[in-house]
């Protein structure tokens, strides 16, 4: 697993979906949202999407509406199409008073895991 942590954003995703896909003796939620998790800190738009999914499923974290919006609404910032749909989904299950809670921390990953891989002009 060495390799797979010093390797693209891209390759830790595909990781993270051979746990997540396995069949039912093999399959590994928890070892899929680390490697989702990753993925995601890497800028990758895929991953983020996928691991807000599963913060808001409870599929190998701990269920976490805040942490499935913030992760979504990321995703969603960089023109994912699927996360736009589950942050309409997901939106009810979180009070409205997280709901300021869940916006701050999506500017802050957004900050961190995303603007720092963002292509500049120039």
């Amino acid at each position: 697993m060495i390799f797979a942590e010093q390797r693209s954003s891209t390759t830790q995703f595909e990781l993270g979906e051979m746990f997540r896909k396995s069949d039912d003796q093999t399959r590994d939620y928890t070892r899929a949202a680390e490697w989702f998790l990753r993925s995601a800190k890497q800028g990758y738009r895929k991953a983020q999407y996928q691991i807000g999914l599963m913060y808001a499923r409870g599929l190998g974290v701990k269920q976490d509406y805040i942490e499935a919006y913030a992760w979504l609404k990321v995703a969603a910032s960089q023109g994912s199409a699927k996360a736009i749909q589950c942050l309409k989904r997901y939106a009810h299950y979180l009070p409205a008073s997280k709901q300021d809670e869940a916006r701050a921390l999506s500017r802050a990953y957004y900050e961190q895991y995303v603007a720092p891989f963002a292509p500049t002009s120039g």
